[in-house]
């Protein structure tokens, strides 16, 4: 039998995701396709886009995708929507995926989330064919890109309209081309923070690398490729009001404060405590990345997989903000970058144990799609 080329599994992929899509909206959401945005019941829209009919979820704030969708309708803050996002300088920072929608859009508002929706599947193609492309260069079989689909970034993005696959997409192709191609790969880790500042950590780690190669003109170019970044942020800090969001803590204290403390939210059903349990285990994982990293510096030789993993670990380590150390849909999706880079290197080293940080944070990912689940298979046996 012939192997699918990396460019049919994107396509796989794509699609895949695009089906999951359809059937949740028409079976959950009354075939609201808004609906993938989280939009809150209590957070107030303005009226351009409370009259298109958003999806509202009961009793909900709402999560992060609804705000990457109101910039996504201003992406140069000329209407005046940066009074309903909650920390307007840090979500326009993120400008990548609302701004490529808004640029496919024409500017039109109505055609706006259509173009957005289309921005996602299309960073999960990518993402799935340069994981393939990266597989088979290690002579695996190409299928194997399809786990570009298990990231926890992409299957939140996929529920919830966040901006992490590109970010997830954009740092595999980035080391799937560097070492070979290294012009796309500098393209590509231009673009990287402009997803999500976390993006910054690929730069520094590139950078640690090519001090350690001593490649100088590759340092500069790499340290170059941030200046994109540095001159969209000048521009917002222009427009927007201070961001005092305390980021950044002492070593290991927020995820130490969060091991010490389980329970996040009060148990009030099976499922609620069975996501309790998974978070926790999803917070194991995230340990267990940490050490393994660790271990790379005592073991082998580093490469820029390891230097990119290193970076990332620092910023882990640092981390302090609560709410983001609160459950797996949060720092799971967050922490993305150390979970499939450590697949990446798994795949390039040939040693499983690298995957078992995703394999700890899924369950708790995939738990949270049991109830549309559920409305999909009760939809369709009502056929």
């Amino acid at each position: 039998m012939r192997r699918p080329s990396p460019l049919a599994i994107g396509l796989i992929a794509a699609l895949l995701a695009l089906g999951w899509q359809y059937l949740t909206v028409r079976y959950n959401y009354q075939g609201n396709w808004s609906a993938l945005f989280y939009t809150g019941e209590v957070t107030p829209l303005p009226p351009s886009l409370a009259e298109e009919g958003t999806y509202r979820f009961a009793a909900s704030p709402g999560y992060d995708g609804m705000y990457y969708h109101l910039i996504a309708h201003d992406p140069l803050l000329r209407k005046g929507l940066s009074s309903y996002v909650d920390n307007p300088r840090l979500r326009w920072r993120r400008i990548l995926v609302p701004g490529l929608a808004n640029l496919l859009a024409g500017g039109r508002d109505v055609r706006v989330d259509l173009a957005y929706l289309f921005v996602t599947i299309a960073s999960i193609f990518f993402g799935a064919f340069w994981l393939s492309r990266f597989c088979t260069l290690h002579a695996y079989h190409p299928i194997w890109g399809l786990f570009f689909l298990a990231v926890p970034a992409v299957l939140v993005s996929i529920d919830r309209q966040t901006v992490d696959t590109a970010l997830a997409a954009l740092g595999i192709g980035f080391i799937r081309y560097y070492g070979r191609s290294p012009w796309k790969g500098l393209v590509l880790l231009s673009l990287l923070p402009l997803a999500r500042e976390t993006g910054l950590c690929l730069t520094a780690g590139t950078m640690m690398a090519e001090v350690r190669r001593r490649h100088w003109d590759r340092l500069a170019l790499a340290a170059a490729s941030a200046v994109p970044y540095a001159a969209w942020v000048a521009f917002v800090h222009a427009h927007t009001a201070h961001d005092g969001t305390p980021w950044l803590s002492l070593p290991f204290r927020g995820i130490v404060a969060r091991t010490l403390h389980p329970v996040q939210y009060e148990l009030t059903g099976r499922w609620v405590t069975t996501a309790a349990i998974l978070d926790y285990l999803a917070l194991l994982g995230v340990w267990l990345a940490l050490a393994f990293v660790i271990h790379l510096f005592f073991r082998r030789p580093l490469g820029l997989l390891e230097w990119c993993l290193a970076a990332f670990s620092l910023a882990v380590i640092w981390l302090g903000k609560a709410d983001i150390w609160g459950g797996a849909y949060e720092f799971g999706r967050t922490m993305s970058p150390l979970l499939f880079l450590l697949m990446m290197l798994s795949v390039s080293t040939r040693q499983r144990r690298y995957l078992l940080p995703m394999a700890m944070v899924l369950p708790r990912i995939a738990l949270q799609y049991q109830p549309q689940v559920f409305g999909i298979v009760a939809g369709l046996l009502a056929r």
